[in-house]
């Protein structure tokens, strides 16, 4: 009766390293037939024997797993301190008490509404594993962003009942004790299909989004039993807070208790930039902007890797972080710090190696400091990755300015 089992376990650990041991598993347990034979009892000796071996085969891949989480936190942390540099660089520059270097007006009115715009998403590009030093700054004034406000460290949120980061894998703080292990993982998408949407949501939704193939009684009792390991895994002190709310037939987080989510902060920065872009305040600009980009440490939800319904918003949210990046570089492009917006360009890149915008604009600083060997470079590395990813050429754009920038040498 266990045969099928089996047979499917090892194929799924057989997908996942296609080692040779396993397809001898498989053809051993396949074989097995009359389990008092000479035959079927030399054949379960070789599984034994073949046992060890696969056992060490899943702690390497255990392993494996570990060293790229922790890889994944090394490069969480580059990007901080990245951006933590940045910021400095603008409290520094502050207290030089020089003015806002002002818009240029000669590009007329339309031209700064196109450049401030949130730009839509780009086509392609990237730069892989690129280790040569990155141009220095040239001369010219220093950025100053009057009244640009210090960001707070990453670790620190408002003193909320609940503490969600969604955008990267799910981070979740429940009065103060992180959740670190979950019961039920449809207890954990009940969770976030409702702190994602924020509103109440009817109990049909939820049966219809997790069993859609349950009759509705099944359906009911899946929901009921996956709210009950929510209920007892968000209360894992014994508070008796009611987190999650039923009321006319819907599920909704409880209202009265002060929640923080860093999707909800991440778009409400990008609303604040978009305002102070349409009052003229560049400065105010620059500091939502700063705040969303410290808000995504990556795509939405990103260690689930069993749901698909939040793809959409996943791909619309990466798209707004790109839109933050690129203005981030289009400004300080703009203001002559041409390491800076080189930064923030690569830094896009990391985030999307399909985006053109940014290599574009990558393009446009190496052109301005006179390293044509760069801009040339950069051309290349788009459209290989363009080619490799895609399978598509650069646009249009970015081969008239390829030869824009190389025709004035």
């Amino acid at each position: 009766m266990r045969g099928p089992a089996a047979l499917a376990a090892v194929a799924e650990l057989r997908r996942l390293v296609l080692d040779q041991q396993f397809r001898a598993a498989e053809r051993m347990l396949a074989g097995l037939r009359d389990v008092g034979s000479p035959a079927t009892i030399d054949t379960l000796r070789q599984l034994c024997v073949s046992g060890t071996e696969q056992m060490r085969i899943a702690m390497e891949l255990d392993s494996a797993a570990r060293a790229q989480r922790l890889l994944a936190q090394e490069v969480q942390h580059g990007i901080e301190a990245l951006l933590a540099n940045w910021e400095r660089h603008i409290m520094m520059a502050q207290e030089g008490a020089a003015p806002l270097v002002a818009w240029s007006a000669r590009r007329g009115e339309q031209r700064r509404r196109t450049r401030w715009r949130l730009l839509g998403r780009g086509s392609a590009g990237a730069e892989k594993g690129d280790g040569r030093a990155r141009p220095g700054r040239v001369s010219g004034p220093a950025p100053t962003y009057v009244g640009a406000e210090p960001m707070p460290a990453h670790s620190a949120v408002p003193d909320a009942e609940v503490t969600a980061r969604v955008l990267g894998p799910l981070d979740l703080m429940v009065a103060g004790h992180r959740i670190v292990r979950w019961n039920s993982l449809k207890a954990r998408t009940v969770f976030q299909y409702l702190v994602v949407h924020g509103r109440p949501v009817r109990r049909e939704v939820l049966m219809d989004l997790m069993w859609p193939d349950h009759s509705v009684s099944s359906a009911r009792n899946n929901l009921n039993a996956a709210l009950y390991s929510l209920r007892n895994t968000l209360d894992q002190h014994g508070r008796k807070v009611q987190y999650i709310l039923y009321s006319d037939g819907c599920y909704l987080p409880n209202p009265e208790l002060m929640w923080w989510i860093d999707r909800t902060e991440f778009l409400t920065a990008l609303q604040r930039a978009e305002l102070a872009r349409r009052d003229g305040h560049p400065e105010q600009v620059v500091n939502a902007y700063l705040r969303a980009v410290r808000l995504y440490r990556g795509p939405l939800f990103e260690d689930d890797r069993d749901g698909d319904w939040y793809i959409p918003e996943q791909r619309r949210l990466k798209e707004l972080y790109l839109q933050a990046v690129e203005g981030l570089a289009e400004i300080h492009l703009e203001q002559h710090d041409l390491a800076t917006a080189v930064q923030f360009g690569q830094l896009a890149l990391s985030a999307d190696p399909c985006c053109e915008p940014a290599h574009r604009l990558l393009m446009r600083c190496y052109a301005l400091q006179h390293q044509q060997q760069l801009v040339t470079r950069q051309y290349r590395i788009c459209s290989d990755t363009l080619h490799d990813e895609l399978g598509v050429a650069p646009g249009a754009d970015t081969v008239e300015l390829f030869h824009s920038l190389t025709s004035r040498v």
